[in-house]
């Protein structure tokens, strides 16, 4: 039995970016974020990319702050878990959005930004510092 997978692309979607083919998404009415897929729909696919993010995040981690290397692998808190997955899903939207042609600027600086106050975070419960948002 043979079986055949057809894919009908409208006349209307034949400028569109693959990526919204493929995932069928809608095109953005923005033009600054045309032909970008949406935001959410990034951090969906960060998400869900089969890493392990709280280990990918923790080895990003390492490399960020080398002066906690050795401490970073022996912190397994809940809330320092959970701030490695966090530092993961951000630390790839900005490897994403620095791909894109043309560059969504200040998404992109937003996104720096999570990561240096992640990384602070991170340096403020690895030396031991109480916050309430860490409980």
């Amino acid at each position: 039995m043979v079986s055949w997978l057809v894919l009908v692309i409208e006349a209307d979607e034949l400028d569109r970016p693959a990526w919204t083919l493929q995932r069928g998404l809608p095109m953005e009415n923005n033009e600054i974020d045309a032909g970008h897929p949406d935001e959410s729909d990034l951090l969906d696919a960060q998400m869900n990319s089969g890493i392990p993010l709280i280990r990918a995040g923790r080895a990003r981690l390492r490399l960020a702050l080398p002066g906690y290397r050795d401490k970073i692998p022996s912190s397994h808190r809940l809330a320092f878990q959970s701030l490695c997955r966090v530092y993961e899903v951000t630390a790839l939207m900005v490897d994403e959005l620095r791909k894109e042609v043309p560059c969504r600027e200040e998404l992109l600086a937003e996104y720096e930004e999570i990561c240096r106050g992640i990384e602070a975070d991170a340096v403020a419960m690895l030396d031991g510092e109480k916050s309430d948002r860490w409980l």
